[in-house]
């Protein structure tokens, strides 16, 4: 993928900007209450208005014996396919409300069905709980397919939000029921809990996150999980998976993850492919730049054109 001189000026002068700012330690929970104290006010004192072009529904399922929000965004017309989205937040803040920016396009352009995921926000280091949400709610989603009145899934998520959705995949083809998964998504996703080279080697120089504030934070969540979901989707058998599309910036602490699960994805399973932005820092996508809305509109092209070759059977 080309880019013109003028997308990566505009973020070069953003990240000129986000250099003065301080970053987010992801491993303190402090900021994290605080964080998700002022979301919820704002979306209180805001009330949810569905678009001119959607509708949006607020659902609680009972799922792997737990309770478990969706957020259901609808097209108008005829639905495609379902859109299953895991919000980021480092495993500990944030919900699917927040990432309507990012959703509402995807119903709207790709005429899916969009179902966001509020899974249990380990603030109180219980990663395990998140991921049994996850895995819940996904096949609880696709036993349920005909009551939304569609037959094929695309699986997406955005940094933490991406390895849920990965593991959640492959709960489904231990469970005998990822067929109905058309294609994967991530968007600068967290594969390697135990830490990524580009991680390890990152600084508190990196913008928008400080990178050894998220290597401590994974410390902080995986000792919840066991055997090999302890290491993260990147150590797991990738074969047999749908294909996938996997996005990252450059200046992300975590890129290799996104580079190393695309490699393993496309030798096991050889439908994988991998673009990595130049001048972009973690979730860059959700930026004021050209490159952001670039990637973005990549997003929604690959999951259209995923959908069509699923339902002509290529």
């Amino acid at each position: 993928m080309a880019f013109t001189p003028e997308e990566l000026a505009g973020a070069r002068r953003l990240n000129a900007l986000l250099n003065l700012l301080p970053r987010y330690h992801t491993d303190r929970r402090w900021n994290a209450r605080v964080v998700q104290t002022v979301v919820r006010a704002i979306q209180f004192l805001g009330p949810d208005r569905p678009s001119h072009s959607n509708e949006v529904a607020s659902r609680t399922i009972t799922a792997g014996g737990r309770r478990i929000g969706l957020r259901l965004i609808r097209p108008a017309g005829t639905r495609r396919g379902l859109y299953v989205h895991f919000h980021g937040g480092a495993w500990v803040m944030g919900n699917a409300r927040l990432d309507d920016g990012i959703t509402r396009p995807i119903a709207r352009d790709c005429r899916v069905l969009v179902a966001g995921i509020d899974f249990h926000n380990a603030v109180d280091d219980r990663l395990d709980l998140a991921l049994q949400d996850s895995k819940a709610s996904v096949e609880w989603l696709v036993d349920h397919l005909a009551e939304f009145a569609v037959e094929r899934i695309i699986l997406g998520g955005e940094s933490s939000g991406a390895h849920l959705a990965a593991e959640a995949l492959l709960h489904l083809r231990a469970r005998g029921k990822a067929k109905a998964v058309a294609g994967f998504v991530s968007m600068c996703g967290a594969f390697d809990l135990g830490g990524s080279q580009s991680l390890q080697l990152s600084t508190g120089k990196s913008l928008v996150i400080d990178g050894p504030s998220a290597l401590r934070n994974l410390q902080r969540l995986t000792p919840s999980l066991s055997a090999r979901e302890a290491k993260g989707p990147l150590f797991a058998d990738l074969s047999g998976l749908p294909s996938a599309l996997l996005v990252a910036g450059s200046l992300d602490p975590i890129v290799d993850d996104s580079i190393l699960m695309s490699r393993r994805w496309q030798s096991q399973g050889g439908n994988a492919c991998c673009v990595v932005f130049p001048e972009a820092p973690h979730g860059f996508n959700r930026l004021p730049t050209n490159l952001a809305a670039r990637a973005n509109g990549l997003v929604r092209a690959w999951t259209s054109q995923t959908l069509d070759q699923n339902a002509r059977g290529l």
